[in-house]
């Protein structure tokens, strides 16, 4: 058995600690209709490419939103399978995309599950919309 003097080992033990507190925590996804639960009538606050990003989801299926300073846009919302989808006017060309809600901390990471991967949304769920939606 290896010998370590004490001040060695305090030192080991405190990097070792370190590293796991600095990971994050287990990413739980959520089913199709527990993501619709949670954001019908609600508000994503998060960003997008270190952008601020707000994504309001009216219970009619249409999505609105911002992102930086790009000004707003609207699109649609779906829920297909464990899978939210949506079809935004001009962000992302229009074009359908569709990602899966992982539950990470207090707030949420949308994984693109598309067969080219887009880049994962990162945010919280507010109640409600904010003034102006």
């Amino acid at each position: 058995m290896l010998k370590c003097p004490p001040s060695r080992l305090t030192l080991v033990l405190a990097m070792l600690a370190a590293v796991f507190s600095h990971q994050s925590p287990a990413q739980e996804p959520l089913s199709g209709e527990q993501v619709r639960a949670l954001i019908t009538g609600n508000t994503l606050q998060g960003n997008f490419m270190a952008h601020p990003l707000t994504m309001v989801f009216y219970d009619d299926g249409v999505v609105r939103g911002s992102v930086g300073m790009t000004g707003s846009d609207s699109g649609t919302w779906e829920i297909d399978g464990d899978h939210y989808c949506n079809e935004w006017v001009t962000y992302f060309s229009g074009t359908h995309h569709c990602y899966q809600w992982l539950s990470q901390g207090d707030g949420y990471v949308l994984k693109n599950v598309d067969a080219f991967r887009g880049r994962d949304i990162q945010g919280h769920i507010e109640k409600g919309k904010p003034k102006g939606y």
